[in-house]
């Protein structure tokens, strides 16, 4: 179970940290009307979900080893902290590139 965690940890950070370097470095391109949606722009829009599912997959991992008191940080040691950090740092990224207003 160890290494299933160690795993889903090491692929949820690199596919949050290529959302966000994603997110960081696009600038959407200020067509004038007629041109429809940007392509990319909506796949960074539709790749929230999966994302956001695989952190919150690990965090589930993170909690469910919890109780083995895991002796390292890839193992599961203080997971739920580091997971709760990183949904929130993804959250608010996601908000302020996203939200409408």
């Amino acid at each position: 179970m160890f290494l299933y965690y160690r795993i889903s940890f090491i692929v949820s950070l690199l596919t949050l940290a290529a959302w966000t370097i994603a997110a960081a470095v696009y600038e959407p391109p200020r067509h004038s009307d007629g041109y429809g949606p940007d392509p990319l722009g909506v796949l960074l829009y539709l790749a929230l979900w999966p994302v956001g599912l695989l952190l919150a997959h690990s965090g589930l991992l993170a909690w469910a080893l919890r109780a083995r008191r895991p002796a390292s940080i890839l193992q599961g040691r203080q997971g739920i902290a580091i997971h709760l950090a990183l949904a929130a740092g993804f959250l608010a990224c996601a908000l302020y590139k996203f939200h409408p207003g």
